[in-house]
């Protein structure tokens, strides 16, 4: 399978700015983590209630509360170990950037249970050779996910991705 670019610059597409109700697991994905990273990085708790918001109205309360925790999982594994800079685009953005169509990669791989391209994405999104908390977290996202019949689609590493120094892909 070609990579596929994620544009969301088409006419009709959804502004990711607001709390997402009948979009399609990839725009939910992007923008919870897009809002989540805005409170980290602005100490900012209310992105973090809109994100909880967000994904009540989608998944329900039970699976809204575990993907949130799964999300602030992956994003504190990425903060504390990352040994590169992870790059995300403002919430109101209709595009994708390479590092949030490697999340996407890393959540679809989890979901369709494919381990060796899960470890890929989750080595190549935080540079490090062992991502075991960002890929802990992104198993219990994906299920989360999945429980509410949110399935990503399976997509290739995206184009030009650099693998870590010292990372073998066999």
């Amino acid at each position: 399978m070609a990579h596929q670019m994620l544009d969301r610059s088409t006419a009709g597409m959804p502004d990711l700015d607001f709390i997402p109700e009948q979009e399609d697991a990839e725009s939910l994905v992007v923008w919870a983590f897009r809002r989540w990273v805005m409170g980290v990085r602005h100490q900012a708790p209310d992105q973090w209630e809109m994100v909880l918001r967000g994904l009540r109205r989608r998944c329900g309360d039970p699976v809204a509360r575990e993907a949130a925790v799964a999300l602030a999982e992956m994003i504190e594994a990425l903060r504390r170990t990352a040994r590169r800079t992870v790059t995300h685009h403002q919430p109101c953005c209709r595009c994708v950037g390479d590092d949030e169509a490697l999340l996407l990669v890393l959540l679809g791989a989890c979901q369709q249970g494919d381990g060796p391209l899960a470890r890929t994405a989750a080595q190549t999104l935080s540079g490090v050779a062992h991502p075991d908390g960002l890929l802990e977290g992104a198993m219990r996202f994906a299920e989360a996910f999945a429980v509410r019949g949110l399935m990503l689609p399976r997509r290739d590493m995206p184009t030009g991705s650099a693998f870590p120094d010292g990372i073998m892909i066999h």
